[in-house]
């Protein structure tokens, strides 16, 4: 599906509600058309990095064009209440390090959302996405009032099943064919993390 452009009331600050999630050497924020320019540059120098684990990108994918769709998509889905998105920044020096995203919330009796995230490959191995993991389980769960947070990853990815290990995660189950990466259907390792483990998790 192809989304249109939105038009915003503010075209430079598109109506995300002004949150920031913040620690020792990150914060999150809701991204911006202004981000356009740096987001291209930290995803196309990453490229080799990020894409044998995401989604086919499409030919025009570090283009403005496409980053106002992909923020306009977001923007929907943040008005309706099915998704949230982040990216990370070094809090030193305004660096963009990566991007996470909240989605698929789901409400009723379900009240779970699943988490997609990278990172910028100079940034790995130090802790930084585990501190964005951090900020963005207190949120889910304390302001989106979330009873459950799932993940996945592919089979091989090594450091991200770490990292979510780390943070409260548990290994739940494998999924054939899961998700679309990079053009292919992919086996997944499903993770999952009710509220109750994240709090004992959080207190230990």
């Amino acid at each position: 599906m192809v989304w249109p452009v939105l038009k915003f009331r503010n075209p430079k600050h598109p109506s995300f509600p002004a949150i920031e999630l913040a620690s020792a050497r990150i914060y999150m924020r809701p991204p911006s058309v202004d981000d356009a320019k740096m987001w291209a540059e930290v995803r196309g120098r990453n490229i080799n990095h990020i894409q044998p684990f995401d989604p086919k990108w499409p030919d025009d994918a570090l283009t403005e064009e496409l980053y106002k769709r992909r923020i306009s998509r977001q923007f929907y889905e943040w008005q309706h209440d099915r998704g949230r998105a982040f990216l990370i920044f070094d809090i030193h020096n305004d660096a963009l390090i990566g991007g996470m995203n909240i989605n698929n919330i789901c409400r009723g009796a379900a009240q779970y959302a699943a988490l997609g995230f990278w990172i910028d490959q100079d940034c790995e191995g130090q802790g930084l996405m585990r501190e964005a993991l951090e900020l963005t389980l207190e949120y889910c769960f304390e302001d989106l009032l979330l009873q459950r947070v799932n993940a996945s990853c592919l089979p091989h990815n090594e450091r991200s099943k770490k990292t979510l290990l780390a943070v409260g995660f548990k290994e739940e189950g494998f999924a054939e064919k899961y998700l679309q990466i990079n053009g292919v259907r992919e086996d997944h390792i499903l993770f999952g993390l009710p509220k109750e483990s994240w709090m004992q998790h959080k207190d230990d």
